[in-house]
Parts: C-alpha cells; sequence; structure tokens
C-alpha cells in the first residue's frame, strides 16, 4: 500500500498534467474555430490545410479523453483500492504509479 506522501507525490504529478491537458485543450480549440472561420471564408483550402485541421480535432478529443481519465484517477488516489493490481491484487510499485498513475495493473500483469 502506498504511502500518504506517494500518493502526494502522484497527486501533483496529476494536477500537473491536468493543467497540462487544460491549457493544451484551450489552444487545440481556438485552433480548430480559427480553421473553421477561415475555411468558411476561403473555401480554396488544399488537402493539406484540411489534413491539420483534423489533426488538431483528433488530439483535441484525445486530450479530452485523457483530462477525464486524469480526473477519475484523482477520485480513487485516497481509495485503498489505488496503487493495487487488479489482476492479482498485490501493490502495484510506486516507481510505476509515479510513471504511469493512471495503472490499474502490475507490470507482470500488464
Amino acid at each position: 500500500m502506498m504511502t500518504a506522501e506517494e500518493k502526494s507525490v502522484i497527486r501533483k504529478r496529476v494536477r500537473h498534467e491536468i493543467q497540462t491537458l487544460r491549457e493544451s485543450i484551450e489552444t487545440l480549440t481556438d485552433l480548430i474555430s480559427d480553421d473553421e472561420v477561415q475555411s468558411d471564408a476561403n473555401d480554396w483550402f488544399t488537402s493539406k490545410e484540411n489534413t491539420g485541421k483534423e489533426i488538431n480535432k483528433q488530439a483535441l478529443v484525445k486530450a479530452k479523453q485523457r483530462l477525464k481519465i486524469l480526473n477519475e484517477v484523482l477520485k480513487r488516489i485516497d481509495s485503498p483500492a489505488y496503487g493495487i493490481c487488479t489482476v492479482c491484487k498485490k501493490p502495484i510499485p510506486f516507481e510505476r504509479m509515479k510513471a504511469m498513475p493512471t495503472a490499474t495493473r502490475c507490470l507482470s500483469c500488464g
């Protein structure tokens, strides 16, 4: 079982990543909105520019998904089950949880 200090380290890391994601989501949303305004005004956009818009949309979807997952981690982190492998029921090493706070399995159970 993780100590309160270890959970604090993970919580801090997760909060930092959440803040970074929120900033990325805001930037991507602005880029997509700008692209749509320009697209309406200039229907001659090239295929390359449309591809960039689609990449931004995909990145936005992934960022929102990751944000949702990390918010769930913040809710679970104080649970006794956090950091316990869902397969073998053994504690997941702190270093793995620190590197991957969303982990629900140890390396052995993969």
